[in-house]
């Protein structure tokens, strides 16, 4: 058994990613060899999914406008769910159908549900609206498409905005510390590919049935002031987050809520060729609008990336550095399409121009700290690692590498115990965490701590033949010996300005 398979979990996925993103070469589809029959359920073609989600999606028009998606009905009285940021603030909110008629929103009657970004809006009509069809099943057993499908920011009237609706992929679980690039809580359990914009918070996250899984929350990016136009821009750096539809439910049933649900249990079947290639035509990436804005070729680069097409990704960046050339965000786009191409070198060099430009820009430092240990250089790894905490303290993932490489290069096992819980204090269900601190537990010869530990891995993921078989090694005392011991040569230790012969400060 190999133990340290958990560090390489996230190393190993990151450089390269191809195998991940959605593109008209990768569309998932099932072997032609395979014949489905009667299955219980058919997916549906791309058009019928993006017009299913039009009779229960519903515009929330206010300061910042969103969207929402009807989840259920009672008499005249309809129930719309969307993200809690959308209505953290006591405004005028109405609701606008797809017919365009407009439904004011009593605030006082808004339901924010606790611990998550969810919130549960209501109004009244005569007219008859679809309810959404919700789904519950485990959403993390494979790379699923998914689709997002509201209303992007616009000041037209509704009649003449244009819907987004946006194909890509639900990251599995054991992927997404790898990709996911900001630790965020308040529920976000579901990751994904599909490129989201602005007003799209609160938008329903569909299956190949056009079932609501989940409610889109935000996409990953950062805001940038440009001293030119005196404006704040919004440069997309990775992937979009949601909630689990599971989560809302549960909540629903907590609070004794009442409410009647469109509810089913069953997971989408495989799509077939025909069903695959419809998802094709909305793989797009929107026109760059103002053609002189660094920000604008960023955001077009990382829509690029998303769609695995690298090349075309790495000209956006270098337009947007060109056009600016100190603009971080375009550095770092560019290091994380290098890394997938396998330039390596290069993309260090275009993390390393990141943090020049922004020392504090934590994300570049984490991603050069991976492709770092990913080429096997742990010193290197920790330094960028103890930067990201540095600046990111709150970084779990970054925590729980810091424990594998102490582990596993220095064998400085308390210090590595002290990471792992680190990690497991800012996220308890972190089961990784777990066994890369039962494993530090089981070096230092504590077998009971490290039984504990792994038994709450096993509480976590159950049924995970990887963590099972862990607890079964530290039962039986089977683990394989400590790893040998890495020195670092004589020129390495003088580089990292440590004393000869004396063991380097891990901890900073």
């Amino acid at each position: 058994m190999k133990i340290n398979f958990f560090l390489w979990n996230l190393v190993n996925f990151l450089f390269p990613i191809h195998t991940l993103i959605i593109t008209s070469s990768l569309l998932i589809i099932p072997p032609t060899a395979i014949v489905l029959t009667q299955p219980a359920a058919i997916a549906l073609m791309a058009d019928e999914i993006k017009q299913i989600s039009t009779e229960f999606t519903v515009l929330i028009d206010a300061i910042n406008p969103a969207t929402g998606v009807i989840v259920s009905s009672k008499k005249d009285t309809y129930y719309v769910l969307t993200a809690k940021h959308v209505v953290e603030t006591q405004d005028e909110y109405a609701i606008l159908t797809k017919d365009g008629e407009r439904y004011e929103i009593d605030y006082q009657r808004i339901i924010k549900l606790p611990g998550v970004d969810l919130a549960l809006l209501e109004f009244r009509s005569q007219k008859k609206y679809q309810v959404a069809t919700l789904a519950k099943y485990d959403y993390q057993s494979e790379f699923r498409h998914v689709f997002v499908s509201g209303w992007p920011e616009s000041r037209l009237p509704l009649a003449e905005r244009e819907r987004l609706f946006s194909p890509g992929l639900l990251i599995n679980q054991d992927y997404e510390l790898a990709f996911i690039k900001d630790p965020v809580s308040n529920g976000y359990e579901l990751f994904y590919n599909n490129i989201t914009e602005l007003g799209l918070s609160g938008a329903p996250i569909l299956d190949t049935q056009g079932r609501v899984i989940g409610i889109h929350g935000a996409s990953e990016g950062t805001k940038i002031y440009d001293e030119d136009s005196n404006s704040v821009e919004r440069v997309s750096i990775g992937f979009s987050y949601g909630i689990p539809i599971n989560t809302f439910l549960e909540l629903a049933d907590n609070l004794n809520m009442g409410l009647n649900f469109q509810l089913e249990n069953s997971p989408p079947p495989e799509l077939t060729q025909k069903e695959a290639f419809s998802i094709e035509a909305y793989l797009k990436v929107p026109e760059t609008g103002d053609i002189s804005s660094a920000a604008a070729w960023a955001n077009r680069g990382n829509h690029l990336y998303r769609l695995e097409r690298f090349e075309e990704a790495l000209v956006a960046f270098e337009r947007s550095i060109k056009i600016k050339e100190n603009f971080y965000p375009a550095w770092y786009g560019k290091g994380n399409v290098l890394s997938a191409l396998g330039r390596y070198d290069a993309a260090i060099d275009s993390y390393k121009n990141t943090v020049k430009i922004k020392p504090d820009f934590y994300l570049a430092w984490r991603d050069k700290g991976a492709l770092f240990a990913y080429l096997d250089e742990p010193y290197e790894a920790l330094i960028s690692f103890n930067q990201v905490i540095r600046y990111k303290p709150d970084d779990f993932g970054v925590w729980y590498l810091r424990g594998n490489i102490l582990t596993t290069n220095f064998q400085e096992y308390e210090e590595a115990i002290a990471a792992y819980d680190k990690a497991i204090q800012l996220k308890s269900d972190f089961a990784d965490a777990w066994i890369g601190k039962g494993e530090a537990l089981y070096r230092l010869g504590d077998y009971e701590k490290a039984r504990e530990a792994a038994q709450q891995a096993v509480k976590l993921k159950p049924n995970d033949p990887e963590v099972l078989s862990f607890l079964n090694a530290l039962e039986e005392h089977s683990l394989p010996p400590d790893p040998v011991e890495w020195i670092p040569n004589q020129s390495e230790v003088e580089k990292k300005n440590y004393p000869p012969r004396k063991q380097p400060n891990l901890l900073w």
